[in-house]
């Protein structure tokens, strides 16, 4: 069921701090092995902590958030790159922050997204307050996280959590279209227009020109911009470098 411990939750961390120093890594996938995306935190982790006394279990719990699950939510959040989450089966809990950091999800007919954590006598702990109402509005994340709901795939892309909803068989083949089209474009404008669409959602108009502005000039001084513009007039595929 791919559960997520401890000791993978400081692994993702560090993958993703480096991924995001790599000019050479233009998109990050995320995705499970096997039949389930991931059935979320490890509950021997969970029931270690729980079976210390009071105050011992409320500092290790807590201590594990603030120490784990919050370096691992923001170093995904601060990814330059596109980041594509590839569903299969269940994604659960820190599985569904997982999918909700994504900038694309494509889910398999057989996803399953839920938010287990009041059954679990706790509350969101990696960032779901945060990422779940801006995903798909507050009074759906809060059916969700207050009534424990699991939601299936045709329901994630209704909501607008999902971009597409494709056959089990072809999971794989529509991931790897996805990718391709997003390594077709120029690796510059494509990091600043993630950038641009997801500071907007906290800026006035004028601070998104402002910063809009600032991309265009940057992106207009690259090969990739002549490149483009000459591909296009050439009607030709163009030859993206990177700088």
């Amino acid at each position: 069921m791919n559960a997520i411990n401890e000791a993978m939750v400081g692994q993702m961390t560090r993958v993703f701090t480096e991924l995001a120093t790599r000019n050479d890594c233009r998109v990050v996938l995320i995705r499970g092995e096997g039949a389930n995306f991931s059935a979320g935190g490890d509950m021997g982790d969970i029931a270690t902590m729980a079976s210390a006394d009071r105050d011992e279990r409320a500092a290790a719990v807590s201590e594990a958030v603030e120490n784990l699950s919050r370096p691992m939510s923001l170093a995904c959040a601060d990814l330059p790159q596109p980041v594509v989450a590839s569903v299969r089966g269940h994604a659960i809990g820190v599985a569904l922050q997982l999918v909700l950091m994504a900038d694309l999800v494509i889910a398999s007919q057989t996803a399953k997204f839920s938010l287990p954590q009041l059954r679990l006598g706790h509350t969101p702990d990696h960032g779901e307050s945060w990422a779940l109402p801006r995903k798909i509005g507050l009074s759906r994340a809060l059916q969700m996280c207050l009534l424990a709901e699991r939601i299936n795939a045709a329901t994630a892309e209704a909501y607008g959590l999902a971009n597409w909803v494709v056959a089990d068989d072809t999971l794989e083949e529509q991931t790897e279209e996805t990718i391709g089209r997003l390594l077709s474009l120029p690796p510059l404008a494509t990091k600043n227009a993630k950038r641009l669409m997801r500071d907007g959602l906290h800026r006035s108009l004028p601070e998104a020109m402002d910063a809009e502005i600032a991309s265009i000039r940057e992106v207009a001084a690259q090969h990739d911009f002549l490149e483009a513009v000459r591909a296009y007039s050439e009607k030709r595929a163009p030859v993206f470098k990177g700088c």
